[in-house]
């Protein structure tokens, strides 16, 4: 009860002082039963942890992303001054059975000196960390009676066992965080009006503190005021005295108002700016908008897209300066944006939310304890763009005024722009930190996919699963063979991810967890084995013996024994585990295979189609691809009557690629359209194709029905 008492006198004296620096950061939610978001006794509760500095949600649509933004409201409220009330609808349903009851737990770290005093009671302390502040909503469902819709009756408390005291006064508005709701309505929030947001935010800002009191003074009229409120009264002065004023007014006054007058009691009008030149009124007047174009000396309507990005900022500004929670709530930012303001945003919000500089052996640093050089990446790849460094060395400028960010989005731009380590991926109504304590990504991987992680790439967050690719061929050829199949990619919500020659299990090791967790989006990797078979010996060449003598290491598929192949192919399936499923060629790569499985016809046309286009350096006609057919067809008829093996064949058609006397990409294209022209049923084709690419197509949609699978 004593430090109840001495809190209360503290939070008393030391609420009107700056208690809002410091580094105070939503560390953690838990949500138990809202919306989708189950109780702890299913495992379907939600227990995220954020950094201190951007947060980004990303995943598919009805994922659960605005559910974590919303609860975060509905505990901490806004600085907007929104109204917030739970209805039977937040109450997560089991079955046929809404719940009764909710609970949503956030704990902020790092709170300062000042602020640990001023909310000393309120404060949960463990022994050897450092005192945390657990607030939570504790919400139970009322019945509804016919025809309305039922409500919650609420609770905010303090501590971890949510028995501490009630949260309210000073804690109260300290945790108003500000929210930017989806599809703003950017220009109405910054035209004036009654309780304009545009108001709120000015009125919020401390520079405006001073602007309550008038300094104009009656006696001295003409003497310039400095305040907001001087400006006006001297105005409505001004005003008062113009002779038009006057004679409007004494008109008013004695040829109308004298005579509707009753008895002793006359009735006089007063023309004035307003019935009172308060602060609030003022600021009401005001609007804030995007000047005239480069060139013009007016103003014009600019668009929603440019107008979003004024409204942002004019949030930032009072977030950054005022006595408020430094937390922002962003839902999809990239609204009304093209990407390259997308990608300008994501910069400023990061170098807002950028934390203090930490030593170097921080533990939040991502690990240091792998191999800097993977895939072809050197070390100085690893460390960094110059655009990486100047924000680095800019961060410890901001980080006197640093936010926290939580941001929702559905764009790859802003996806691939930020660090993998400040992502969260959400999908099936789970969360999954993708930062280095949560995932088997190593220092190196990260930094990887920091600099190679474009938007056609990051496009892997927000897909029900993906296929990892090595080329451009199996990029152009995989979405072709799978809606041959019955299996469209765009039906299933898969992406197919090209990462060429560089890190293909740099991106899969994204979805691989370091706890038990099992993010449920199946990654399959398809991987060539990259042993040429003796049948192509004309025109590989051989291995070089080592440079200090002795025999050529094995190159051929018959120079490997059978266990050398098994143990080559487990190499390249080491990696796997969990959602992550590689899948290998059997034999060369996949343009060879898939001539050896049985398309042996529609590649060769497809390769020699590519081979005169790169010679020709032109587009092939319509009638020159006609006598390239018929000629590949008779070449392949005279081969066969040769008694020519299927894999002296397969050699003989990849022979153009491998000389790279052809391009991979077109002879794709092409093999695809052969495809078409082909008319293939799902059986038929899948006779043709190598098991390794219908395993890989099933396992990220579905099974194909039994009278097509082989």
């Amino acid at each position: 009860m004593s430090n109840l008492i001495v809190g209360r006198e503290i939070q008393a004296s030391f609420f009107k002082m700056s208690i809002f620096g410091g580094n105070v950061f939503l560390a953690n939610l838990k949500i138990e039963n809202f919306r989708a978001f189950g109780s702890k006794a299913d495992g379907k509760n939600l227990d995220l942890a954020f950094t201190p500095g951007l947060n980004l949600l990303v995943g598919e649509n009805d994922s659960g992303k605005t559910s974590i933004v919303d609860a975060i409201r509905h505990l901490l409220w806004t600085t907007s001054q929104d109204y917030h009330r739970l209805t039977d609808d937040d109450f997560h349903i089991r079955g046929a059975e809404r719940s009764d009851n909710l609970t949503i737990t956030a704990t902020f770290k790092e709170l300062s000196v000042l602020q640990q005093a001023a909310f000393l009671e309120y404060l949960t302390v463990i022994e050897g960390e450092e005192p945390s502040l657990c607030i939570s909503l504790i919400a139970r469902r009322q019945v509804a009676g016919p025809g309305t819709r039922g409500r919650a009756s609420v609770v905010f408390r303090a501590g971890a066992d949510l028995r501490g005291p009630t949260v309210e006064g000073a804690l109260r508005e300290f945790l108003r965080c500000t929210y930017l709701k989806p599809l703003r309505d950017a220009e109405g929030e910054l035209t004036a009006g009654k309780n304009s947001r545009l108001s709120q935010i000015l009125k919020s800002h401390p520079d405006f503190a001073d602007q309550a009191s008038s300094d104009w003074v009656p006696e001295t009229p003409t003497v310039s005021p400095t305040t907001l409120v001087g400006i006006m009264k001297q105005a409505e002065h001004l005003i008062r005295n113009n002779s038009v004023v006057q004679s409007v007014h004494d008109d008013i006054n004695t040829n109308f108002l004298t005579d509707l007058s009753l008895g002793t009691e006359i009735l006089t009008a007063a023309i004035s700016v307003a019935r009172s030149a308060d602060l609030q009124q003022i600021l009401e007047k005001l609007e804030l908008a995007l000047g005239p174009h480069a060139g013009a000396e007016l103003p014009t309507r600019r668009g929603l897209g440019l107008n979003n990005v004024l409204f942002m900022a004019t949030e930032l500004l009072l977030l950054g300066a005022s006595d408020t929670m430094p937390l922002l709530l962003i839902e999809e930012p990239e609204a009304h944006l093209h990407p390259q303001m997308q990608l300008r945003l994501m910069e400023m919000l990061e170098l807002r939310a950028s934390p203090p500089a930490v030593d170097e052996t921080d533990e939040r640093t991502p690990p240091a304890d792998s191999d800097p050089v993977e895939d072809g990446v050197d070390e100085a790849e690893a460390e960094g763009t110059p655009a990486d460094q100047d924000a680095a060395s800019s961060s410890a400028s901001t980080a006197a005024s640093r936010v926290q960010v939580v941001v929702t989005t559905h764009s790859p731009v802003l996806a691939s722009k930020v660090n993998v380590g400040a992502l969260t991926l959400v999908t099936g109504h789970r969360a999954f930190s993708l930062s280095p304590d949560c995932t088997r990504l190593d220092a190196s991987d990260y930094s990887f996919l920091r600099r190679f992680l474009d938007s056609t790439k990051a496009n892997f967050f927000f897909a029900k699963a993906v296929l990892v690719v090595e080329g451009d061929g199996e990029n152009i050829l995989l979405p072709a063979i799978a809606h041959a199949l019955g299996r469209s990619f765009s039906k299933y919500g898969v992406s197919v991810v090209n990462v060429g020659h560089r890190g293909l299990f740099r991106y899969s090791r994204v979805f691989q967890r370091k706890d038990d967790q099992v993010i449920p989006i199946n990654i399959a990797c398809v991987a060539d084995r990259d042993i040429p078979p003796l049948e192509a010996k004309g025109y590989v060449p051989a291995a070089k013996p080592p440079k200090g003598g002795g025999n050529p290491p094995a190159k051929f598929a018959n120079e490997f024994t059978k266990d050398q192949l098994q143990a080559k192919e487990e190499a390249l399936k080491s990696r796997d585990g969990g959602p992550v499923k590689t899948f290998v060629s059997p034999s060369w790569t996949l343009e060879h295979d898939l001539a050896l499985c049985g398309l042996e016809a529609p590649m060769y046309r497809a390769v020699a189609l590519a081979t005169a286009s790169k010679s020709r350096g032109a587009p092939v006609t319509e009638d020159r691809a006609l006598v390239i057919r018929k000629a590949v067809d008779e070449r392949l008829a005279t081969w066969k009557d040769e008694g020519k093996t299927a894999a002296q064949i397969a050699a003989l058609v990849y022979e153009p690629l491998c000389e790279n006397r052809a391009s991979k990409a077109e002879a794709a294209q092409f093999l695809a359209a052969e495809l078409d022209l082909e008319k293939f049923t799902p059986a038929e084709l899948a006779k043709c194709l190598p098991q390794y690419l219908i395993d890989a197509i099933e396992y990220v949609t579905e099974p194909l029905p039994a009278r097509v699978a082989k």
